[in-house]
């Protein structure tokens, strides 16, 4: 069993680090995803989901009000951010 420490700090990344990490993902098998969402003030708000629905209930909200985010499943990490977003 895997235990995840959470910390507020901000990790720094670029897309070859998303690609890389995505490459290397190991979502836990309690979990169905987890969803980055960066937000317009600046701030950028991870949460992991263990039931779909959950997941998509906040990524709906997300597209309303027109907030970018990254979900990451156990097999695809894919993003509403432009191409060069993290450049």
């Amino acid at each position: 069993m895997y235990a995840w420490d959470a910390t507020d700090e901000i990790t720094q990344f670029n897309s070859e680090m998303c690609l890389g990490a995505a490459d290397n993902w190991n979502l836990p098998e309690s979990h169905v995803a987890i969803v980055r969402a960066y937000l317009k003030n600046g701030t950028i708000k991870e949460r992991a989901y263990k039931l779909p629905g959950h997941a998509h209930r906040w990524m709906r909200a997300l597209l309303r009000n027109k907030e970018d985010f990254t979900i990451m499943t156990y097999d695809q990490l894919q993003d509403t951010l432009p191409q060069d977003a993290f450049d």
